[in-house]
């Protein structure tokens, strides 16, 4: 027996949906109807119709000559729906059904549940549709733009804005960007609590900036030597530095 469903008024606007055409969009919400219930005491995850082609034509569109085969297709290709074979029969399972609607008194439905093995690859996300070349160069793109520290941790996210109201850091981490260095965020944590150390004496931002960032560049490794045997000199950054701070004709700052 169907059942009656819940919309949601912001539905329209997810990219999923806006990718269905009309027709696939309006079958696809009113086939929500005909789908199980999910049941905590039958533990029935719902969300399953069967894969009838003329049960569904005849309980959605049961006035119209219109072939529902290309329009479940669409749905199944854009994965909205996931095709499974239980009790001899075919079935349609709609893992997002369950997750829009309240349902207070569910029935207990006749419907077998997907494979253990398609829920386990839907929740992994093996499932999921992999991004168009479009959005792929967005993706992309979006890298390119963001700065290398942008992925660093929250706590250091807080040194680096506490920092740079005092002291322009971004400016410095990215013109030793633009000399392909990119400094480890342990290093980060130790300038930021070197800067709130020292801020007083510092007078001259990107000589102190190097130097510093030399320094505890060298307790870093050192530290790493001890923990994984490597060495400053081998770290391909180390040349770099070395070479900017060559030439300059700077004092060591306390």
């Amino acid at each position: 027996m169907a059942r009656t469903r819940q919309i949601d008024p912001c539905y329209p606007f997810e990219k999923e949906i806006r990718a269905l055409s009309i027709p696939a969009r309006y079958f696809y919400i009113l086939s929500w109807c005909h789908m199980s219930d999910p049941n905590k005491e039958t533990k029935k995850i719902g969300g399953v119709m069967p894969y009838d082609l003329f049960f569904l034509k005849n309980n959605i569109f049961p006035e119209e000559g219109i072939d529902i085969a290309p329009i479940v297709a669409e749905i199944i290709a854009l994965r909205r729906y996931f095709p499974f074979e239980a009790e001899g029969k075919q079935w349609l399972w709609c893992p997002t059904m369950p997750k829009h609607q309240t349902i207070n008194h569910p029935s207990k439905g006749k419907y077998p549940d997907p494979p253990v093995s398609l829920q386990e690859d839907y929740r992994s996300g093996k499932l999921v549709l992999p991004l168009s070349r479009v959005e792929l160069s967005r993706v992309e793109k979006n890298k390119e733009t963001q700065p290398y520290w942008a992925a660093f941790s929250d706590k250091t996210q807080e040194e680096l804005k506490t920092v740079s109201k005092e002291f322009n850091i971004y400016q410095l981490l990215g013109r030793l960007k633009k000399k392909e260095v990119e400094i480890p965020e342990a290093v980060i944590n130790r300038i930021c609590a070197s800067y709130t150390r020292n801020k007083p004496g510092v007078k001259k931002p990107w000589p102190w900036f190097l130097i510093t960032t030399k320094k505890e560049w060298e307790f870093w490794n050192a530290e790493q030597q001890i923990k994984e045997g490597q060495q400053w000199k081998k770290a391909p950054v180390a040349p770099a530095i070395a070479k900017l701070l060559a030439g300059m004709r700077i004092r060591e700052v306390q």
